[in-house]
């Protein structure tokens, strides 16, 4: 069955037009690459499957990021993680590598790759040069994967960049999403995009979010708590985290883009993520802006007509991605037989419909 992004059934996300592919991928520059692991079924063997797993990643331009770094920041609304090289972009104010999202055990072997990959286009790493930061994100896919197995291998991290690349970008069961659930329902990847015009010219913010959050009951929709109709069948998903990244094309300063790091949890409010205790929400934005334009002085504008729509985008992006990375999303069977059905659209849909929230 082919299934259909939320914007597409007739949900309406804010005022702002979104990109050609209504991805993050609209940026400028920015690619995205997916590995997913999908192997064997049944009882839990722990270290050799059900394999349910995958690794996502992000590049900011297609330039060499370490010798091109972009200014970035990060903001964890909710620390519950396990993220590598946070700290770096907390102090330093920038991305210098591809950002990498996994689960939650294999952490250590993205990292082996995303070194892997600096080391390769860069030989004076660790010699002239200084050693890299590599910024790492996770998710806990245990409820579906073999997580204790970490099948996720650095030449997967090496492959997902490798093979990063624009246009539309899938969602759903792919790259870090294939082991995700949100709201006892199967989730993953979902991103969207938004075009803002002002007096300094056309920008686009896009987000790619990997959704991990909730219980049932949280679920919400158009204002509509769907969680409370629909009844719980599936073990929660609470002690989980949800990743969003950020990209923008435009002339944003560490202090602005973190400001908007803080805004994704806006929009995912929206669809009930309450951010429990054990619900990590790590956010990071980055503009590739100085690799777009290498010779334009650096632009500082910080004022409320400038920054308002970007605050706006990110906030009614974040809702859209998350609903994305659910509608996208397909019933999957994991360890033990355990299952997470698919969001039932049609019943969702029919209802907004019946209640004049689509447009």
């Amino acid at each position: 069955m082919v299934r259909i992004r939320a914007r597409e059934l007739g949900l309406d996300f804010g005022t702002l037009p979104t990109g050609k592919y209504n991805a993050i991928t609209d940026v400028p520059g920015v690619t995205v690459g997916h590995v997913s692991l999908i192997q064997g079924h049944g009882r839990l063997i722990p270290g050799q499957g059900p394999v349910r797993t995958g690794i996502t990643a992000i590049l900011p331009h297609g330039g060499n990021l370490y010798t091109q770094k972009c200014p970035a920041a990060v903001f964890p609304f909710n620390g519950y993680g396990k993220s590598i090289g946070m700290m770096y972009v907390e102090e330093l104010g920038i991305c210098e590598n591809p950002i990498l999202i996994t689960n939650t055990l294999s952490i250590a072997s993205a990292l082996e790759g995303g070194i892997d990959w600096v080391l390769r286009h860069n030989p004076g790493v660790g010699i002239s040069e200084r050693t890299p930061n590599i910024t790492i994100f996770e998710c806990d896919d245990g409820y579906l994967n073999d997580t204790r197995g970490r099948h996720v291998k650095r030449e997967h991290a090496w492959q997902a960049i490798a093979t990063a690349s624009g246009g539309s970008v899938p969602e759903g069961n792919v790259g870090a999403g294939v082991g995700m659930s949100t709201v006892a329902y199967k989730s993953g990847v979902g991103t969207c995009s938004r075009i803002i015009k002002n007096s300094l010219g056309t920008w686009t913010l896009g987000v790619l979010m990997v959704c991990n959050f909730g219980e049932r009951e949280d679920l919400i929709i158009k204002g509509i708590p769907f969680g409370r109709m629909f009844p719980v069948n599936e073990a929660p998903t609470h002690r989980n985290s949800n990743i969003t990244i950020i990209a923008t094309d435009a002339p944003l300063t560490c202090p602005q883009l973190k400001r908007l790091a803080k805004r994704p949890p806006l929009g995912l409010s929206r669809v009930g993520n309450i951010c429990r205790w054990g619900c990590g929400n790590i956010e990071m934005a980055f503009s590739n802006y100085p690799w777009i334009h290498p010779q334009a002085k650096p632009l500082i504008i910080d004022n409320a007509e400038f920054l308002d729509p970007f605050m706006m985008a990110v906030s009614d992006a974040s809702e859209e991605a998350c609903l994305n990375s659910l509608f996208q999303a397909e019933t999957m069977v994991g360890v033990n037989n355990q299952v997470r059905e698919k969001i039932p659209v049609v019943q969702i849909i029919t209802y907004l419909k019946n209640s004049n929230r689509l447009w």
